[in-house]
């Protein structure tokens, strides 16, 4: 019968031990969003990447991203949670439809984000971090917190 406690408190510290494993604190997220133009006018579909700028000193370890609406807008999530983690971002937009080509334009449907399609094809240089002319800073406060507006050509 003692075997039997035993075993079972032997398993119920492995099951608490192995529980907390990956229950680390993540990042603080702040909310963050934008409207990306293309020609003075909102670009209807891609997707908007942050990626951690490491030369600035931002260490964060997930690059948050954003589907682009019909109006231009989008919002950043971070492993599928909302916001980012404060810092400086590369930002790379794409508007083409990966292994397609092709570019992507809104799909119509309440609700939905971008489908193939023959929308806006961009300078390659805003899709490829190494170029990427663009660069924003998520602040936690002050003017510029939580709005990033992207003008791309």
């Amino acid at each position: 019968m003692r075997i039997f406690i035993r075993l079972g408190l032997a398993f119920l510290l492995v099951g608490f031990l192995l529980g907390g494993v990956g229950c680390g604190k993540s990042e603080p997220l702040y909310p963050a969003s934008g409207k990306v133009t293309h020609n003075n006018a909102p670009l209807k579909a891609g997707i908007v990447t942050f990626i951690p700028d490491d030369s600035k000193g931002n260490k964060a370890k997930s690059s948050p991203t954003g589907t682009i609406g019909s109006d231009g807008t989008y919002t950043l999530k971070t492993d599928g949670r909302p916001g980012a983690p404060a810092g400086w971002y590369k930002v790379t937009v794409n508007t083409e439809t990966p292994g397609m080509g092709g570019g992507m334009t809104p799909d119509q449907t309440p609700g939905k984000g971008t489908l193939p399609g023959t929308g806006v094809k961009l300078e390659p240089r805003y899709k490829d971090v190494a170029q990427t002319p663009l660069a924003k800073e998520v602040v936690t406060s002050g003017a510029g917190a939580n709005h990033y507006d992207l003008d791309v050509k």
